[in-house]
């Protein structure tokens, strides 16, 4: 079942969800999946694909909108994906949802918000929900070094931190996920494009390695051959990046189990 455009912030037009349940009594395990876009567009449908798999394994979906940076910086996409929790954790009855077994996920700057929400959730304390996995696919997490290796995105990250990056570093230390690396951070799979020529590889291969530094389970997958990419290509339907048999073991493993 779909649910469409359920308002999860009513301050602001983007403050919309769609959801995706599984049949039953509930209460099911939920993952958020956030869209791709630049954190400048794209729409929460864009992730449905992403859902419709999760269905296959009794796990419900919420795939929320977010404010953009063409009006809000950073922290307003994080605060969003962070307002979605909450009223997943106030409505959890309501939609048959377990807050004990939320996951997040997202692709590309989705990726990126995803891990970033995944690292500062985990921190929280008192909250009525718990993050028990994240799975970033080609998320930036390092945005110090994704300007290095990629400076013609300049203007795409200035936009994120709402000034010059230079003038604003802690912005960009706060925005990027490896800062926020910690030893009780949720289990991770990342799944990366090898040759992706926006977001470098490294992003996900440094991303990873720091988790394992502190202990936490952490694994990184570079699928050969392919580039900037949410979905594996040519498979129908749309299988995430890294592949679906992956996919499933790490929600079973997590969520499941």
């Amino acid at each position: 079942m779909l649910v469409q455009n359920v308002v999860y912030r009513p301050d602001n037009e983007r403050g919309v969800l769609d959801i995706m349940l599984p049949e039953g009594a509930g209460p099911f395990p939920a993952v958020l999946c956030i869209h791709g876009g630049a954190w400048s567009g794209g729409d929460k449908s864009l992730m449905h694909p992403y859902g419709e798999e999760l269905l296959k394994l009794g796990i419900a979906s919420l795939f929320p909108n977010y404010r953009l940076t063409g009006t809000h910086p950073h922290p307003a996409q994080e605060q969003d994906i962070f307002a979605v929790l909450e009223w997943a954790a106030a409505n959890a009855e309501r939609f048959r949802l377990d807050t004990t077994r939320f996951g997040i996920t997202g692709a590309s700057a989705g990726g990126h918000l995803a891990a970033l929400v995944g690292l500062k959730a985990t921190k929280k304390r008192d909250v009525g929900y718990a993050v028990r996995c994240m799975a970033p696919v080609c998320p930036p997490t390092d945005f110090f070094a994704f300007l290095r290796d990629n400076p013609s995105l300049r203007s795409v990250l200035e936009a994120l931190v709402g000034g010059e990056l230079e003038k604003n570093e802690s912005a960009v230390r706060d925005v990027s996920p490896i800062f926020h690396v910690h030893e009780k951070a949720p289990p991770c799979l990342v799944t990366h494009g090898a040759v992706d020529t926006v977001v470098p590889p490294t992003q996900a291969t440094s991303f990873v390695n720091a988790l394992k530094s502190v202990g936490v389970e952490a694994e990184a997958i570079l699928v050969p051959g392919v580039d900037h990419a949410a979905f594996n290509p040519g498979t129908e339907p749309p299988e995430p990046l890294g592949g679906i048999t992956a996919f499933r073991a790490f929600y079973r493993k997590h969520l499941l189990s």
